[in-house]
């Protein structure tokens, strides 16, 4: 059973609501691949998360409110896409179409495949932060500028996360990366 909220911080949610709804909303949407029921469900979640933790998000600024929020979406979106097989096939199947280069042959088609899913698993067992940063920036296509907005943190570290998880997919994926290219080879992260 989930405790009551008191009377006194519903107005200050639905104000909360009002600032962030189409922020996180729109962070959504783009995580879920255009899925508008699933967008509803996991930012309806989020902001139920919120309400749960108000005592402590009330003190936030309106951009620390939205980076809670959307960080918060993005993990239930990924519990949601882990639990659903179904979403599962679809969200490999749309990373291959986006990221992987023109296929020059069958040969070439099967390694990317099979390399993009090694690294997506490689990124799953990356640390929680380094991870999110992974999954902002190569899955859902976000600057590091972008991500260190979303997720309150300074630039400079998420840079640092974003090199980190370079290096860390280089060493267990090897040198071909099918996604990012440029930005896995060393190319500028946020042109």
């Amino acid at each position: 059973m989930t405790a009551r909220i008191p009377a006194s911080w519903r107005a200050e949610l639905e104000t909360c609501y009002m600032r962030c709804a189409r922020d996180v909303n729109r962070h959504v949407f783009f995580l879920t691949r255009g899925d508008r029921e699933l967008t509803e469900d996991v930012a309806q979640e989020a902001f139920r998360a919120a309400a749960g933790n108000w005592e402590q998000l009330r003190s936030f600024s309106e951009t620390r409110q939205v980076a809670w929020l959307c960080r918060t979406a993005t993990h239930i979106a990924v519990d949601h896409f882990r639990r659903n097989e179904t979403a599962r096939r679809k969200q490999a199947e749309v990373l291959r179409l986006h990221y992987q280069r023109p296929a020059a042959d069958t040969l070439h088609e099967a390694l990317t495949e099979v390399t993009l899913e090694h690294c997506w698993k490689v990124i799953e067992r990356m640390p929680p932060q380094q991870h999110l940063v992974a999954l902002l920036r190569w899955r859902c296509g976000y600057q590091n500028r972008e991500i260190s907005r979303m997720l309150g943190m300074a630039e400079g570290t998420v840079s640092a996360h974003v090199s980190a998880a370079r290096r860390t997919l280089r060493s267990e994926a090897g040198s071909y990366l099918p996604f990012g290219a440029d930005d896995l080879e060393g190319g500028n992260s946020d042109d």
